[in-house]
């Protein structure tokens, strides 16, 4: 989702309110020439500090569903499937999206 702040915005913070736990994950933060930043959040929530094997997969799925919905995926999968080069680029996309948010998934949990 996109956010505008009238300040610089941590790419990574996570806030604890009433036993739940949600890491916001800040994405291409940048500053606009009337001073402001905007960048895509994403939010990932859970109850316990983040570990790489409770959280990696599904803090992946959720950067990934940020960008594509199960419907899109399922859409550009099948397009690809039934013609490869008629739907090369938007199944690149998708794949570098994945990859994009594995590396972001590992840099995040510690």
């Amino acid at each position: 989702m996109k956010q505008i702040y009238d300040f610089e915005p941590k790419a990574v913070e996570t806030i604890i309110s009433t036993g739940m736990m949600t890491t916001v994950i800040r994405l291409g933060i940048t500053k606009k020439e009337d001073g402001m930043y905007e960048c895509e959040e994403v939010e990932y929530n859970h109850k316990e500090p983040l570990t790489e094997e409770k959280d990696y997969g599904p803090m992946v799925s959720t950067l990934i569903r940020a960008h594509f919905s199960q419907d899109q995926v399922e859409a550009i999968t099948q397009n690809y499937l039934s013609d490869p080069e008629g739907h090369k680029q938007e199944f690149d996309d998708l794949q570098a999206w994945r990859v994009e948010s594995k590396r972001i998934a590992k840099n995040v949990i510690p």
